[in-house]
């Protein structure tokens, strides 16, 4: 895939994958050069993948005090379930239905201080120990802002099924560096291209079967990319696919 043909890629939206897109939380930040909404997610309300209003259970990995989402979320009834490391506090219940930890997202499956000192763990290990508070239930979102580590950890909810049987809908601001060579450009892509993927193989779990509904540029994340020699393009982008098992289970 060339340099151009992977901003392509990155800006298809599929938005006709999903009837009823719906925005939660939002925020405009003023900035310089641009003032612009911030803070908000794509969700599918389409029968079958979406949240059960008053009934559901949200996973929103990196906060970084932004709370809009969240608080959309738990205004439709979902228990949502907040992680950030880095935000100096312990974990505590900030409403009835908005529960934070502090605790942040890897690709690595044992509890352990990250570099900075941070406990990260997987999805699936976090689910696990927070079964006992919400349930064997599926989780209707996860939102993830997680500073590259998306990178990870994507491919590890992938090999460990737990996309597969656990996630409804997946919304996450992916990152780049300007100075990314093509290859790993191109190895990224293919991380997005095996959650999207259909195809029939071996393990089953190794087939996202993910359908993208959305994809968005963060506007202040617009730098001179080098792969495109200086052109401008967007280094940050907000993607949201929903899990077609819920299609094919409802049939």
């Amino acid at each position: 895939m060339s340099a151009k043909e992977i901003f392509r890629y990155l800006h298809w939206t599929n938005s006709t994958s999903c009837l009823f897109a719906v925005d939660f939380g939002f925020n405009i930040v003023m900035g310089d050069p641009i003032t612009a909404p911030d803070g908000h997610k794509a969700v599918c309300l389409d029968p079958f993948v979406s949240p059960e209003f008053d009934d559901c259970l949200v996973y929103s990995f990196g906060i970084n005090n932004q709370w809009s989402f969240d608080e959309a979320m738990a205004q439709y009834g979902c228990h949502v379930f907040a992680f950030d490391p880095s935000m100096g506090v312990g974990h505590h219940d900030r409403s009835p239905y908005i529960h934070f930890y502090k605790l942040g997202l890897a690709g690595n499956e044992d509890l352990q201080p990250s570099g900075s000192g941070w406990n990260v763990s997987t999805a699936s290990s976090i689910y696990q120990m927070l079964t006992r508070r919400h349930g064997d239930k599926v989780i209707d979102v996860i939102k993830m802002d997680v500073e590259f580590a998306e990178w990870q950890v994507i491919p590890q909810m992938l090999r460990s099924g737990f996309l597969a049987d656990k996630v409804k809908q997946l919304a996450v601001e992916i990152h780049f560096k300007q100075d990314d060579p093509l290859e790993l450009f191109q190895s990224r892509i293919g991380v997005l291209q095996q959650l999207e993927s259909s195809s029939s193989v071996s393990n089953k779990n190794q087939s996202g079967k993910f359908v993208r509904f959305s994809s968005r540029p963060n506007l202040w994340l617009k730098r001179p990319i080098s792969i495109l020699g200086d052109q401008e393009e967007f280094i940050g982008l907000e993607l949201a696919w929903y899990n077609s098992r819920f299609y094919e289970a409802a049939d």
